[in-house]
């Protein structure tokens, strides 16, 4: 078999460089999405704060990945974080009140969706829950969604809003 020629040569020797630089560009891709994965799983400013510091610390060689870490930073500061933990505590406090209605007033509740009047049938307990979540999760300035008003149409009027009855004053404002 003949010798390869120099061009031959520098071809493969060109196209092992690329290989290299395409696995080392794919291994500080994966590692930039480990660190942006940590920055947004924390839960507390400390956790996202060590996170940031560790981002930091690995590519500090590389003012491009610290651009960059400092862009996807900011996207994950901890008051997304607190935001999505209050959103996930309005939500688990309208399961859980429903579920006590559901279960403590079940007669109440079958003869309300028997009378397409769940909102008469049981004002008093929807009228607490509702005075409970607006006081718990909308008057202190940051809003989250009525979850509340979404677990009476879906888990007690069966997602049928006539089931709430004429008189229903409809999702919290």
């Amino acid at each position: 078999m003949p010798e390869p020629t120099l061009d031959e040569r520098f071809l493969e020797f060109r196209r092992s460089v690329d290989r290299e630089i395409a696995a080392a560009r794919h291994q500080a891709i994966a590692e930039i999405a480990r660190v942006f994965a940590r920055m947004r799983s924390a839960g507390s400013e400390a956790e996202w704060s060590a996170a940031v510091s560790d981002a930091e610390a690995k590519f500090a060689a590389d003012p491009e990945a610290l651009s960059m870490l400092a862009a996807l930073a900011s996207l994950t500061t901890p008051a997304d974080a607190g935001l999505r933990a209050k959103e996930a505590s309005a939500q688990r406090f309208a399961k859980v009140k429903i579920a006590e209605i559901q279960l403590y007033q079940a007669p109440a509740v079958k003869s309300g969706r028997s009378s397409h009047d769940l909102y008469g049938a049981l004002r008093p307990h929807i009228d607490a829950a509702r005075e409970a979540f607006r006081e718990r999760y909308l008057s202190n300035g940051s809003p989250v969604a009525d979850y509340l008003h979404s677990e009476f149409l879906r888990a007690l009027a069966n997602d049928d809003p006539t089931l709430l009855g004429p008189d229903y004053p409809g999702p919290l404002a």
